[in-house]
């Protein structure tokens, strides 16, 4: 797959009908009516998940509670200091943590109806973010949009429970759904949030030689619910005891490395489920006796459920609309043109034209297309499919020597090593990377010779830049 600079990705963006990323307004990025049609389209499959596991959309500020600063300061105490903020925006440190477990502690206070343990919520909206110095072209320091999921249990074993739909749910979207080349890890001790007792992130893998936090699962065991006082009545031993939470969810950052993975450097690459447009017939017959034709190739495509937009063109304007097509990721385009007294029908799709058939009578063809149009979106998304899993393939590399692992990371490879899950294990090596960092630990065991120790161990680190 081809690479691609921040600045380039930017300005495919913005030339797709994307987004504007970082203008007018400084530090922000605002999406056009495509992007947006996409970005519902992705998080709709992740929401309906949510929903049919029992979880309720709720709506939080924006904005913290000025009130809720005496909360964050005993979460502070509690994870030893970590997030110690005056006068501040929250948002900046803790996403909605504070006031969606707030919100739960005044639906059980209040007795609202349904409102017992377990509460599962989640909250689609912005998060502020400070600046960062980093090449991924979405962290701005704007407003991020993230889909952040709360739940609350009464035991500690129930949590846990939720932990592993939590994990499951983002494998889901990030791998299964997206294939997103990516890594999985359990994050060390010395680089976790001092608020979580344990945190799982997926890291996606992009051409920028960074990798960024896509998904992220945080078993928050009882810190932010004692510091918040969310207790529950235990109706056997007649007393209140704090109850135990999770937070999971996605941001944005899986929208855009999608984006940065699928496209091919020039131009986006959609998948037909995620495609507002799947197929453009365009109609450059200019002849009205052929509408009626039109009219019942656009009846078969809606009574097969497939997402479609007919324009007339002149012939002139035939290149630069496929050209703007190809650019915007629109799997699959049609083009009907008129040669003497027949009808020359073409595909158009991951940038190949092929010439499909010539005709007096298309009405007699109507089921061939649709056929050709269903094997064209199927190989297209076959074809995005492979090339995510190639590059995550040729992205990862086993290295046995510490002093090769510098040299891997630079060249923005990930470096896949045999590691004591230990502190000083971690910052042992990463005291010889210029840049860099050890993501996380694998979740499976898999047996080989520690890298610092050389003694035999059965867990594995990744190691990459960080965006």
């Amino acid at each position: 797959m081809e690479k691609i600079d921040s600045y380039a990705f930017k300005n495919l963006i913005k030339n797709a009908g994307i987004a504007f990323m970082g203008i007018p307004v400084k530090e922000s990025m605002n999406y056009m009516p495509y992007g947006v049609k996409i970005r519902d389209s992705l998080y709709t499959k992740a929401i309906n998940l949510l929903n049919n596991s029992g979880y309720q959309k709720v709506m939080l500020s924006d904005l913290v509670d000025p009130d809720s600063l005496t909360e964050i300061d005993k979460v502070s105490k509690v994870s030893s200091g970590y997030m110690r903020v005056e006068k501040k925006n929250l948002m900046i440190a803790a996403g909605h943590e504070i006031n969606a477990y707030i919100y739960i502690k005044e639906l059980l206070k209040h007795g609202y109806q349904y409102s017992d343990l377990p509460v599962k919520i989640y909250n689609f909206g912005p998060v502020y973010r400070t600046n960062k110095n980093t090449k991924f072209p979405f962290n701005l320091g704007e407003r991020k949009s993230f889909l952040e999921c709360y739940s609350v249990f009464k035991t500690e074993e129930n949590a846990e429970k939720e932990l592993e739909f939590a994990t499951n749910w983002n494998r889901m979207i990030i791998k299964e759904l997206l294939h997103i080349p990516s890594v999985e890890v359990l994050r060390p001790p010395s680089t976790n949030k001092k608020i979580s007792k344990r945190t799982i992130c997926i890291d996606s893998i992009t051409p920028l030689n960074e990798t960024v936090i896509t998904g992220m699962t945080y078993f928050h065991d009882d810190i932010f619910t004692k510091s918040v006082n969310l207790k529950y009545k235990d109706q056997a031993e007649k007393r209140n005891k704090i109850a135990y939470s999770i937070h999971f969810g996605l941001s944005e950052n899986i929208f855009f490395s999608y984006l940065l993975n699928s496209c091919d450097g020039k131009n986006l690459r959609l998948y037909s489920f995620i495609a507002p447009i799947q197929v453009n017939v365009l109609n450059a017959l200019n002849d009205e006796a052929h509408d009626n034709k039109i009219d019942n190739l656009n009846n078969m495509l809606k009574e097969n459920n497939i997402r479609y937009i007919t324009e007339k063109i002149t012939r002139k304007k035939i290149n630069s609309k496929i050209a703007t097509n190809t650019l915007q990721g629109i799997p699959v385009t049609i083009l009907l043109k008129k040669e003497h007294s027949d009808i020359e029908i073409y595909s158009i799709s991951n940038g190949i034209q092929e010439f499909i058939t010539t005709t007096n009578d298309m009405n007699t063809l109507l089921v061939t297309i649709l056929n050709i149009i269903g094997n064209l979106l199927d190989k297209n998304d076959k074809i995005i499919r492979e090339d995510m899993e190639l590059r995550e393939k040729e992205s990862i590399v086993e290295c046995n020597n510490l002093n090769e692992l510098d040299e891997i990371v630079r060249n923005g490879k990930i470096a896949k090593i045999h590691l004591k899950n230990t502190e000083e294990s971690v910052h042992i090596v990463e005291s010889y990377l210029t840049g860099g960092e050890v993501l996380g630990f694998g979740l499976k065991k898999e047996y080989g010779h520690d890298i610092v120790t050389h003694e035999d161990v059965d867990t594995i680190a990744f190691v990459s830049r960080r965006s």
